[in-house]
């Protein structure tokens, strides 16, 4: 196990009604006026955007809105933030949503504190020194948003798109996690979270080149099993509280840097794919992640053969597979019996390959994985076609 400092800052309120105490925490932030930060209005036809301007409105705080956030933020979106919150004087930038939500609460408080352009900060040529005070209502779980320091947002003049990581700096201050607000969600949206979820946790478990992790090995393997085990009960009943319950806290324990602490040398290969994907097809992350995860260990999974193999044993319950490749065709038929495309095809998108190559390479570089090489990026790339 490598060494590691972990911190977390964030307060998690977790169960039915938590959203009631949100007046409360903003009284004891001393928080004046907020930024709500939303979507499409989705929150509107679920009752939580009457629920939390009930809240606002009790404990008398003045509301600035800023919906139409996209399922993959984009840069221009989050500029008409920044300038709405310099205007008005606003104190917090409270997103209600899901993670695409709280990522671009987090890019607005990150470039309303600071006169340099935010997307300096993603395109890692300025380093963040503060950022305003951030909460989150969740109501869709899939990126562990709503308790980690991550943001991504697409630059959508040039295709990029790019993820920060403070943590502590852009953590939510409190985080509000009702499973009943997700009772509304469609088992589409419920499975292309389900994708987010299982790669968060399968690219440390899968790239490590170390042959055992006594800690993190059980705790992804029990997080990912309790992800697909609650899958396959709201997919039966969308509604049931305890399905619900487990599928919106293992999202946050997922990527909330809890279970891969510790992991040595891993890498993020599947999203930095993946992103550039998302980015010049507007396609929803998860369906995009469930395209390229098994194109991925088909070409690239070799050298991961070990913990792929592992992975196919203890989490998908194979017997003994024999490869890489009956790992991935057991990967794809699940994410077929959930309804995430896999392959570009049935996303209904035919991307040019030269342009993903070329952003994708440049993202690797940014990681400082740089044994990926143009030819077997496009030839992953061809694969998930």
């Amino acid at each position: 196990m490598n060494d590691f400092v972990y911190e977390n800052p964030t307060k998690i309120l977790f169960g039915r009604g938590v959203i009631d105490q949100l007046g409360g925490e903003l009284k004891r932030l001393g928080v004046r006026k907020v930024l709500l930060v939303y979507g499409g209005g989705s929150i509107k036809a679920n009752g939580v955007y009457d629920s939390v301007i009930a809240q606002l409105s009790a404990c008398g705080v003045a509301v600035v809105e800023h919906g139409g956030v996209r399922g993959n933020p984009v840069l221009s979106h989050v500029q008409e933030g920044i300038a709405k919150v310099r205007a008005e004087q606003i104190d917090l930038i409270c997103g209600v949503g899901g993670g695409s939500v709280v990522d671009e609460s987090k890019a607005i408080a990150l470039g309303a504190a600071s006169d340099i352009d935010v997307w300096e900060f993603f395109a890692k040529r300025e380093t963040p020194q503060q950022a305003l005070p951030v909460m989150a209502v969740l109501t869709l779980p899939a990126t562990g948003s709503e308790m980690n320091g991550i943001a991504v947002v697409t630059n959508e003049e040039t295709d990029e798109k790019n993820a920060i990581v403070c943590p502590a700096l852009l953590n939510p201050k409190v985080s509000f996690m009702d499973p009943e607000t997700t009772f509304s969600l469609s088992l589409q949206q419920t499975s292309f979270a389900c994708t987010d979820i299982l790669s968060h946790l399968m690219e440390g478990y899968l790239t490590t080149p170390a042959e055992r992790l006594l800690v993190q090995d059980p705790v992804i393997e029990g997080v990912a099993r309790s992800v697909m085990d609650s899958m396959a009960v709201i997919m039966k009943n969308p509604s049931d509280y305890d399905a619900r319950a487990a599928f919106m806290w293992s999202a946050t324990l997922g990527w909330s840097g809890i279970c891969q602490a510790g992991i040595p040398a891993w890498g993020m290969p599947c999203h930095a794919l993946e992103m550039p994907l998302s980015a010049v097809c507007d396609i929803a992350h998860g369906a995009g992640l469930s395209i390229i995860i098994p194109a991925w260990m088909r070409v690239a999974g070799a050298r991961h053969e070990h913990r792929i193999l592992q992975f196919g044993r203890r989490i998908l319950g194979l017997d003994n597979p024999s490869s890489v490749d009956a790992v991935a065709d057991v990967l794809t038929a699940y994410y077929r019996s959930i309804g995430s495309p896999v392959s570009c095809a049935e996303a209904g998108i035919d991307p040019d390959l030269d342009r993903l190559t070329n952003l994708a390479f440049d993202s690797f570089k940014q990681r400082g994985m740089h044994d990926y090489t143009k030819e077997l990026i496009t030839d992953i790339y061809k694969q998930s076609i």
